[in-house]
C-alpha cells in the first residue's frame, strides 16, 4: 500500500469539517398563524425542504390542513399559540429554551372589520384588536424567542407585513390595519438597530426582515377586484427572499419578489 502526502492533507481537512457540519443539524422555522393561507402553505414548504417546523396555531383543533400535514410529515410539530397572550407565549418559550430556531416568522395577523375602520365612524375597540395581533404578537415573540434564535446558525427573525404599512405609498382605507403594519416596520427596523449595541455577539448578529407577500388569494383578500396570486406561489417566493436576507439587509423591507419596498 502506498501512502501519498496529499491524501493526508484531504483526511485531516474532512475530520476538521465533521464537527462542524454535526453541529449544524437539520434547520428550524417557527411560524405563527401556521393553520391556513400563508402561514400553512410555509409550513408546508418549508418540511418539504427537510427543516423542523413548529407549526403554531390559536386552535389546533380546527386546523384541519395543519394536522394532516403533521400526521404525513414528523417534522412537523403543531403548537398552540395566542399570540396576543403573555402567557401563552411563554408558556411556549420554555417548552423550546435553550433550542436553535434559525428562522422565526412572525406571520399571524387579522385584517380586522373594513366597516369599523371607516374614517367618520372609528371603532377603536377594532384598533385595538389589529394592534395586539399584527405589532404586539411579533414583539412578543422576538423578546421570547430572540435567544433560540440567535443560538442558532442563521440568526433570522422574518416578519409577514405589507405593503399597506408604507408610508411612502398611502392610499385611503384600512386605518387601523395599515397602521398596524407600518408600527411593525418601524418596529423592527428599529430592533435591527439595537440590537447591535447588545454586548453578545450572537444577538448582535441577528438579522431582521419586513416582507410583503402580495396579494394572496386568501379570506384576508377574497373580495378585492384585482388580480391575486395563489399562497403556494407567495410563500415559495417569501422562503426565497428570506434566503437572500444578509447581515446587510437587516431591518429592509422587501417584496415577495425581491424588491425593496420604500417607507
Amino acid at each position: 500500500m502506498h501512502w501519498y502526502p496529499g491524501l493526508a492533507v484531504i483526511l485531516l481537512s474532512v475530520l476538521s469539517l465533521a464537527p462542524a457540519i454535526a453541529a449544524e443539524g437539520p434547520a428550524t422555522v417557527l411560524i405563527t398563524g401556521a393553520n391556513r393561507g400563508i402561514g400553512y402553505e410555509l409550513a408546508r414548504q418549508y418540511a418539504g425542504k427537510g427543516w423542523t417546523v413548529i407549526a403554531t396555531a390559536r386552535s389546533p383543533r380546527d386546523a384541519a390542513d395543519l394536522k394532516k400535514l403533521a400526521a404525513e410529515n414528523p417534522k412537523v410539530r403543531i403548537e398552540k399559540l395566542d399570540v396576543t397572550s403573555d402567557r401563552s407565549v411563554k408558556a411556549l418559550a420554555a417548552r423550546y429554551k435553550g433550542k436553535p430556531i434559525d428562522v422565526l416568522i412572525n406571520n399571524a395577523g387579522i385584517l380586522g372589520n373594513i366597516d369599523a375602520q371607516k374614517y367618520g365612524g372609528y371603532d377603536f375597540d377594532t384598533f385595538d384588536d389589529i394592534m395586539a395581533v399584527n405589532w404586539k404578537g411579533p414583539m412578543r415573540m422576538v423578546e421570547a424567542f430572540m435567544d433560540n434564535v440567535a443560538a442558532s446558525q442563521q440568526k433570522k427573525i422574518m416578519n409577514i407585513s405589507s405593503a399597506v404599512g408604507s408610508i411612502e405609498m398611502t392610499f385611503p382605507g384600512q386605518v387601523f390595519y395599515r397602521s398596524s403594519k407600518a408600527a411593525l416596520n418601524m418596529a423592527m427596523r428599529t430592533l435591527s438597530k439595537e440590537v447591535k449595541r447588545d454586548p453578545d455577539p450572537a444577538r448582535k448578529a441577528l438579522i431582521f426582515g419586513l416582507i410583503n407577500p402580495g396579494i394572496v388569494d386568501t379570506g384576508f383578500s377574497k373580495k378585492l377586484p384585482i388580480p391575486m396570486i395563489t399562497a403556494q406561489e407567495s410563500a415559495a417566493k417569501v422562503i426565497v427572499v428570506i434566503e437572500s436576507y444578509t447581515p446587510d439587509k437587516s431591518g429592509a423591507f422587501f417584496d415577495y419578489k425581491g424588491t425593496k419596498i420604500p417607507w
